[in-house]
């Protein structure tokens, strides 16, 4: 009779170690995919963050060629190109000349 309680309360040992293990197993597991999920998040944001600020630059761009794009056929933006890229100046006008550039 006493061999019998032993072995009775080996096989309940084995089943209540056996459900432990399985919970302490899913508790590390939940743990390392929230952990992972975490610095997954953490490199997500980093990148949104560097996008946004790509999104701004080019947003700046843009918002600069759509003025020069509506000054182009004002008479100050033709004077300008004329002066800066034809090297054109008005009679008797002075130019100086940045000798560091």
């Amino acid at each position: 009779m006493e061999n019998a309680t032993k072995s009775i309360s080996k096989k309940v040992n084995f089943k209540l170690l056996a459900k432990r293990l399985l919970v302490c197993f899913l508790f590390v597991y939940l743990l390392v995919a929230l952990i992972s999920q975490q610095f997954n998040f953490a490199a997500l944001e980093k990148e949104n963050a560097v996008v946004d600020a790509k999104l701004e630059e080019a947003t700046r761009e843009q918002e600069k060629l759509q003025n020069e794009y509506d000054s182009i056929n004002s008479e100050d933006f033709i004077r300008r190109v004329i002066r800066e890229r034809l090297g054109y100046t008005r009679p008797n006008e002075k130019v100086f000349v940045d000798a560091s550039k």
